[in-house]
């Protein structure tokens, strides 16, 4: 089975500003840049090139997703949903759909597999992240089906919302997708010190009918 894939991924110099206290601000924008060319490696392995779409307010970012045969899409409003749907109106309605968080530093092609085999028995699966509320992948048999939810407590809102459209919904934690980088402790993922910088080159499903 095949997907679109859409990455959101701030500008590097916005990134990652809990990590301030650990990580000086070149090393957080090299970090932020490390982590997305590591998730768009394993989007574009996953699927055609041309269904991996980056959503993004950095040329940058952009050009670099250009680069490596997806399409970039410059992000016309604020806020991380709005840019969704943004992205999500290029994609191929027929196809499922495929939201990825760009701070996924151990993400393997399997972890995207593990996703498209919960549509088996779903119609709206997220990948959780280790705390159990937040939404690091998000896909949909078919675009458009719920509304984009990210932010605090997505987990909830969005089954939420899949339960209020009638849709079958399921969560997924495979160590890749659960292992997003937020807070110092998550650093120890990433082996990445903090001379870089900027610019340098078991699954468990629950099913909910």
């Amino acid at each position: 089975m095949t997907c679109s894939i859409v990455i959101p991924v701030r500008p590097p110099e916005e990134g990652k500003s809990r990590l301030a206290s650990v990580l000086s601000p070149h090393a957080r924008a090299a970090l932020v840049e490390r982590m997305f060319r590591h998730v768009l490696d394993i989007a574009v392995a996953s699927v055609p090139t041309a269904q991996v779409y980056v959503v993004s307010r950095s040329p940058f970012l952009l050009n670099l997703a250009e680069q490596r045969g997806a399409r970039p899409v410059r992000e016309e409003s604020s806020g991380l949903n709005p840019a969704l749907e943004q992205a999500t109106a290029l994609c191929d309605p027929e196809l499922p759909l495929l939201v990825l968080s760009a701070d996924l530093p151990v993400l393997t092609p399997s972890d995207i597999a593990a996703l498209l085999d919960a549509l088996d028995q779903a119609d709206v699966v997220a990948a959780t992240d280790i705390a159990g509320s937040g939404t690091n992948a998000l896909l949909l048999r078919r675009p458009g089906l719920i509304a984009f939810a990210f932010g605090p407590d997505s987990l909830t809102r969005h089954h939420a919302a899949t339960d209020s459209a009638s849709l079958r919904f399921s969560t997924i934690r495979p160590h890749g997708l659960a292992s997003d980088v937020d807070l110092p402790a998550d650093l120890a993922l990433t082996n990445a010190p903090d001379t870089l910088s900027y610019r340098q080159t078991n699954v468990m499903v629950s099913n909910h009918p």
